[in-house]
């Protein structure tokens, strides 16, 4: 095969159970890998350097995995102090032979130096501290790496921002006036971004790439209870319960600053849904496991077991727990089978969305408003730092009541957004490659 442009993507992870960022790394390979003259690399943290398979348009293509490491047993030439330490050593000594010798020892500047294109997509949301400074450092490092070795690098649509301290803002900074090309995923982003960066450079605006991931029906729908026969039992409502928040993020102990109690408000919200709702409800877990033993804290589906488990029996028989292995092309099949759906996941809530389902997100963060604004469903974001339990059960509960005059618009708008998807990353992938 002929191969006429190569491209790098950081910040995709391939193995975790993160549906949502395996969203993004999954929509890019559909983006970017539909010609058979483009090849495909993902620069991440990883085990192993392997290929990994991804289904675009139907078929399966296998995308070769670049490695970087933390742990103390990785090989030197995969360990991310080397790749940082060997990309400046790259940048000062600007002898041929050096660099030659620095590439063949260390396949991720080797990857570097071969790619048309590198570009970052930072897991959509974690171009910000909000996680931790640990986690916006490690991410930093990798980017780092590109400058060091290429001088810039392309930041595809993500968020930018918040930052809590000066440090996390000016590596921020540093990062973006170093980019060739910026695209934010909304317009708060957009304007953080562009501040941080100056007149002298614009900042794109595009929606999350996962507006155009592909659905796939599973071949087997496991839920518990089971149900009888092929046909799903509509109408179902779906419910994404997110453990992160459910378990009060990293410390246990409303990481987030939530002035609603979620824990308490998911049964709460089920029994007033089981009263208006003629169907079922379907807990869809969105990060999760099924093997993971032990209390996890970002188990989607533990939550939701848990949950479903408090519910007072004649409740129970009307909620269903899914609980395939299902990957983020499934999900949003599942997903796409409500005619309602209340996500606390952001790509969980972007699967129904882009399906022109009606969906109502329970926001953490401010990424959600941005998100929904892409398809004019603003008003259907539940600000959990602001809203009271009260609140945001009235609100959910008159949405629902609403659903089927946003349907038709929002399919509309869905569709547009998609098309936009494409029309950018296209745009630029073609632009940067000339």
């Amino acid at each position: 095969m002929s191969v006429t442009s190569q491209i790098a993507i950081l910040g995709a992870p391939v193995t975790c159970g993160n549906r949502g960022v395996m969203a993004l790394g999954a929509s890019m390979v559909g983006l970017c890998g539909r010609s058979k003259d483009v090849s495909i690399q993902f620069l991440l943290g990883h085990r192993q350097c392997e290929k990994v398979p991804f289904r675009v348009a139907g078929e399966v293509k296998h995308i070769e995995i670049v490695n970087c490491r933390l742990s103390i047993k990785a090989k030197l030439s995969e360990h991310l102090a080397w790749i940082v330490l060997a990309s400046i050593l790259y940048r000062l000594i600007r002898n041929r032979r050096f660099r030659s010798a620095l590439s063949r020892c260390t396949p991720w500047i080797a990857a570097l130096e071969q790619a048309n294109i590198v570009g970052d997509i930072r897991g959509g949301d974690s171009f910000s501290d909000i996680y931790g400074m640990r986690r916006f450092v490690h991410g930093f490092l990798m980017a780092w790496t590109v400058l060091l070795v290429r001088g810039s690098i392309i930041q595809f649509p993500q968020t930018f921002g918040p930052y809590k301290n000066r440090i996390s803002r000016l590596m921020a900074r540093y990062l973006l006036r170093r980019s060739s090309v910026i695209m934010a995923r909304d317009r708060e982003s957009q304007q953080i971004a562009q501040q941080l960066v100056g007149t002298g450079k614009e900042v794109l605006l595009c929606p999350d790439v996962a507006f155009a991931l592909e659905a796939y029906r599973p071949r087997q729908i496991i839920v518990e209870p089971s149900f009888d026969g092929q046909e799903l039992p509509r109408p179902i409502i779906g419910l994404n319960i997110n453990a992160l928040v459910y378990n009060g993020g990293y410390n246990r102990s409303n990481m987030f600053g939530l002035r609603m109690d979620y824990k308490g408000l998911l049964p709460e919200l089920i029994e007033a849904l089981v009263e208006k709702h003629p169907g079922e409800i379907w807990l869809i877990p969105h990060t999760y496991d099924i093997n993971e033993t032990g209390d996890s804290i970002e188990n989607d589906l533990q939550a939701s077991r848990k949950v479903w488990q408090a519910l007072a029996e004649k409740t129970r028989k009307r909620v269903k727990l899914v609980a395939g292995d299902y990957d983020c092309h499934e999900l949003k099949w599942l997903i796409g089978q409500c005619e309602f759906f209340i996500g606390s996941r952001m790509h969980s809530c972007i699967a129904a969305l882009s399906q022109g389902i009606p969906c109502v997100g329970i926001a953490y963060s401010r990424k959600f408003k941005g998100v929904f604004e892409t398809v004019g469903m603003t008003n259907w974001v539940i600000d959990a730092q602001q809203m009271t339990n009260e609140q945001a059960l009235e609100h959910i509960m008159a949405l629902y009541l609403s659903r089927d005059r946003v349907r038709r618009q929002l399919a509309e708008r869905a569709s547009a957004a998609k098309a936009e998807v494409e029309r950018t990353i296209s745009t630029v992938i073609t632009r940067c490659d000339s």
